[in-house]
């Protein structure tokens, strides 16, 4: 069978949080995400979320919905898509052009209703979308923001009572050691802990501050220096004594490619949301050097093909999140789970970070587990109208 896209409504949409998440570049206290509803003419629906960060690849909610309306929206419209080919290779025109352009939080946006209209028409449970086998449920990480001591006791010992047994510390500040010194004596000495600086310090304090994490324990680094120097974040990672994650140093092929050849981190942080969805997923993994699914591969080159490094080098993957997400892009991430052995998976805990959820069917991960997604065909998630509706402030209509 062969459906095409015929209706896109695109929505502007703001949802406050129940607390402030604090990091080194941002405080956060509400969501600012664009919801897309995907119709096709077999009567299935996709949705995809859009969660622009300037800090990352430079998009706003004025650029994403622009570039959703002007470009997008009139390639997709234009697509065919048959129930037993996987759309990743009719994406990967506008993939490449999105990241090329830097404009990859966009493209996730359309790139995930695409699939999940996609899986509801070929009847493919969410759990193998990519025609994986089911994974087994993965470990949790626990994240902490910036705070106070009473705020960082507070949580960690709740996280703790509730099984996590991997934890990720927000540092960047005057307090940091004295914070994961703290963490470390209440998750005590086995559970897996490391520290995301968010691009807080310069080369000389991020070598100097990771020689002194080791002696917590600390098992890797997120992004401790500013991206676009690629050099210095490889200097880091020979000389710092612990792993380097790279997170805003990666949202577009190009900055995978860099990052491979100077071996500049040895852990990926791959988001839904700032790298192209599920399209731009598959393609970083190819680069990274993990094979695609059976199901996706297919004669012709592919984004993800022209990798020139050394085969024996492999970085390990991180399956992240951004903060303020809905159940959608929770649910996807879950999707992404059968994929490739991943060193650390996190979740974006909709139901207690934001006052209001447009989406249900959240699928759980609050004691500390990631189970995958079920039966059910696409993400399994479907929106609540009327909150929807509340939570709008801006609504178009795309035919």
């Amino acid at each position: 069978m062969i459906c095409r896209c015929t209706r896109l409504e695109l929505r502007e949409i703001i949802i406050p949080f129940r607390f402030a998440f604090k990091h080194s570049l941002a405080v956060r206290r509400q969501a600012k995400n664009l919801v897309l509803t995907l119709h096709t003419d077999a009567g299935t629906v996709g949705y995809g979320e859009v969660i622009p960060r300037r800090y990352l690849t430079g998009e706003t909610i004025a650029t994403a919905w622009e570039d959703i309306c002007r470009r997008f929206w009139p390639a997709v419209r234009e697509l065919q898509l048959n129930d037993q080919e996987y759309p990743y290779r009719a994406l990967q025109p506008l993939f490449t052009w999105a990241s090329t352009q830097r404009r990859t939080a966009a493209f996730a946006g359309i790139d995930l209703a695409v699939w999940d209209a996609w899986a509801k028409a070929a009847h493919r449970p969410g759990f193998s979308l990519f025609g994986q086998r089911r994974p087994l449920p993965a470990p949790l990480t626990g994240p902490l923001g910036a705070g106070s001591m009473h705020y960082l006791r507070r949580v960690a010992t709740l996280m703790r009572f509730l099984g996590f047994q991997e934890y990720k510390l927000k540092v960047g500040n005057i307090q940091d050691l004295a914070a994961v010194k703290l963490l470390r004596r209440i998750i005590g000495p086995d559970r897996d802990l490391r520290v995301d600086a968010n691009a807080g310090w310069n080369t000389a304090q991020a070598i100097a501050m990771m020689h002194e994490l080791r002696t917590f324990g600390v098992s890797s680094v997120e992004q401790p220096i500013p991206a676009g120097n690629v050099q210095e974040l490889a200097r880091v990672q020979r000389q710092g004594g612990l792993p380097v994650v790279a997170d805003e140093s990666l949202c577009t092929l190009d900055d995978a490619r860099v990052l491979l050849a100077e071996r500049a981190a040895d852990i990926w942080n791959l988001r839904l949301a700032k790298i192209g969805g599920f399209t731009g997923f598959l393609a970083l993994l190819q680069v990274a050097g993990y094979p695609l699914p059976p199901a996706c591969q297919s004669s012709g080159p592919s984004p993800g093909q022209n990798r020139k490094n050394d085969p024996a080098y492999r970085p390990k993957i991180h399956l992240g999140v951004l903060v303020g997400e809905t159940s959608l892009i929770t649910a996807a991430t879950r999707a992404c789970l059968g994929l490739c052995p991943f060193i650390h998976v996190e979740y974006g805990y909709p139901r207690i970070l934001l006052k209001m959820d447009p989406f249900q069917g959240d699928p759980g991960g609050y004691s500390g587990t990631a189970n995958p997604l079920g039966q059910a065909s696409g993400l399994g998630v479907t929106p609540r109208p009327q909150l929807l509706e509340r939570l709008t402030v801006r609504k178009e209509v795309l035919e």
